[in-house]
C-alpha cells in the first residue's frame, strides 16, 4: 500500500504567516461506528504483533514532541526529528509508541500531518496516545486520530468515544501466546474515567484467562496517576539523596508530579485499584513531565516516566531522547532511557539500563 504524504511545507509556511487565521476553524473528526464501539470491548479487536522466538522484541517510546503550526516550535521540529531518526537507527525497534502531547498550541492542522508523514517514513508500526495539550488547537482529537490513521503503519484505534479517543490494546505474541499486552489509554486531562476502568478490567480478565495467567499487562498513557507521587515520596530519601531499598527505583525527578489533584492533594478515582486487582499488570508508563524519568515499583506495579524528545515546551540538558522497553519471552525485561550526549551529538548514552529480570 503506497502512502501519499499529507503535509505541505508551502501551506504550513503560509499558515505560519497568518497565525491568527490558522486557529480560527475547528477541524472535527469522523464519528466512530457502533460496530467499532462493540468490537472495542472484545480482545479479538486487539492489534497483534508477533515476536520472533529467537530474539527480543524492542519497543521505542517517544513522548511530548510538542509540534505546532506556528512559533518557535516550527524551527525546533527538524532537530527533534533528527534525534528520533538517530534513535531509530540505533535501537532498531519493532514498535514505536508515543505517549502524548504530539501537537500543541492554537494551530495543529499542518503539524499533525508533518508528524504523521515523518513517522510513516520508517515503515515501522507506531502507536500513539493523546496528551493534555493535543486538543488545545484547531483540530479535535478525533480529527488528529483520523489524520494519523491515514498512514498504514499507524495501529491506533479510536475506540469508544465515551472513553475518549485512542483506547486500544496491542498484544505482543510469541508462537500464538500473548507475552505482553499494551493497553494504550487516553488520560484526558489527568483522570481515567469509569467507562475506561470498566473496559480495562474486562479485557485484562480476558487476557489473563486466555493466557492461563502467563501474560503481563503494561498500560501506557500520558498523565501520571497519583501513585507516581506516592511512590516517589516513599522511595526517595531526601537526607541521603538516594532511593531506599525495596522499591527497585532508578531515574531522576526534577519537577513536580503533575497528576490530577483535589484540594491540592494527588487524586484518582479507582483506576490504579483496578490495575492492582487485575493481578497481571506489571507496568504503568507515562509521559507528561519533561524533566522526570524515574521508575519505581509501587504495590507490585512498576511506574515509569518516559524520556521526553526535543526541546519544545520545557527542556533540561540530559532529557532529550527516548525510552526503550525490551520484551523477552516473559515480558518486559529491561528499561533503558537513552538521551543525546550533548546538543550537537547524534549519539546517545544510557541514563539507566535497568535489568528487571
Amino acid at each position: 500500500m503506497s502512502y501519499k504524504p499529507q503535509y505541505s511545507p508551502l501551506a504550513a509556511y503560509l499558515a505560519n504567516l497568518r497565525p491568527a487565521k490558522a486557529a480560527e476553524r475547528k477541524y472535527t473528526g469522523n464519528p466512530v461506528s457502533e460496530t467499532d464501539i462493540e468490537r472495542n470491548r472484545e480482545l479479538l479487536w486487539a492489534h497483534t504483533l508477533e515476536k520472533d522466538p529467537e530474539r527480543d522484541f524492542i519497543i521505542l517510546n517517544i513522548t511530548d514532541p510538542h509540534l505546532s503550526d506556528t512559533g518557535y516550535r516550527v524551527k525546533e521540529t527538524p532537530e527533534m526529528f533528527k534525534t528520533v531518526e538517530a534513535l531509530i537507527h540505533e535501537v532498531q525497534p519493532d514498535l514505536i509508541t508515543v505517549t502524548g502531547d504530539i501537537v500543541c498550541d492554537d494551530a495543529t492542522y499542518h503539524s499533525i500531518r508533518r508528524f504523521t508523514d515523518f513517522m510513516e517514513s520508517f515503515d515501522i508500526p507506531w502507536a500513539p496516545v493523546f496528551g493534555n495539550h493535543d486538543d488545545e488547537g484547531n483540530c479535535d482529537l478525533a480529527y488528529l486520530a483520523d489524520i494519523m490513521l491515514h498512514s498504514p503503519h499507524c495501529i491506533m484505534k479510536k475506540g469508544d468515544p465515551a472513553m475518549g479517543v485512542g483506547n486500544y490494546v496491542i498484544c505482543i505474541t510469541e508462537e500464538a501466546r500473548t507475552v505482553t499486552a499494551l493497553f494504550m489509554m487516553d488520560s484526558h486531562h489527568g483522570l481515567v474515567n469509569a467507562r475506561q476502568t470498566e473496559w480495562f478490567s474486562s479485557l485484562a480478565a480476558q487476557i489473563d484467562e486466555e493466557s492461563e495467567g502467563n501474560a503481563e499487562i503494561a498500560v501506557m498513557l500520558h498523565v501520571p496517576t497519583a501513585e507516581f507521587e506516592h511512590a516517589y515520596n516513599a522511595a526517595y530519601d531526601p537526607e541521603t539523596k538516594t532511593y531506599r531499598d525495596g522499591y527497585g527505583a532508578f531515574g531522576e525527578k526534577y519537577e513536580e508530579v503533575c497528576c490530577a489533584r483535589r484540594d491540592g492533594e494527588p487524586y484518582e478515582e479507582g483506576f490504579f485499584t483496578a490495575l492492582k486487582n487485575a493481578g497481571n499488570v506489571k507496568h504503568l508508563i507515562c509521559g507528561h513531565e519533561h524533566m522526570n524519568d524515574f521508575s519505581i515499583v509501587w504495590d507490585g506495579i512498576r511506574l515509569t516516566y518516559t524520556m521526553k524528545v526535543g526541546k519544545s515546551s520545557g527542556y533540561q540538558p540530559g532529557f532529550d531522547g527516548g525510552t526503550v522497553f525490551t520484551v523477552g519471552r516473559g515480558g518486559i525485561k529491561r528499561i533503558t532511557h537513552k538521551t543525546r550526549k550533548n546538543d550537537d551529538s547524534r549519539e546517545f548514552y544510557n541514563i539507566e539500563d535497568k535489568s528487571l529480570r
